[in-house]
């Protein structure tokens, strides 16, 4: 689950936003995420699933789909910074 330190903080209004402010997320992605995000995106591509393939890429192991990431990042904007309402 993604820590809602979020909440209390606010919507932050474009006007309001300067240089050097910053949010994050803890969130540790598990093999179910990426599971479910397979599932969901139809993205079966082994480098995601399949610990025998994945350890003999680059990767040296399984890694997350990019849009995955992509989507924790949308999480940030659209929940912290700016905040909520943000699309």
């Amino acid at each position: 689950m993604l820590d809602n330190k979020s909440q209390s903080k606010g919507t932050i209004y474009i006007e309001d936003l300067e240089i050097g402010m910053s949010r994050s997320i803890t969130k540790q992605v598990t093999d179910h995420d990426i599971e479910l995000f397979a599932e969901v995106s139809t993205d079966h591509n082994p480098v995601h699933l399949d610990d025998t393939y994945a350890k003999d890429t680059m990767f040296k192991g399984r890694i997350a789909h990019g849009m995955l990431t992509a989507g924790l990042i949308s999480a940030v904007i659209g929940e912290q910074l700016p905040g909520y309402g943000t699309i």
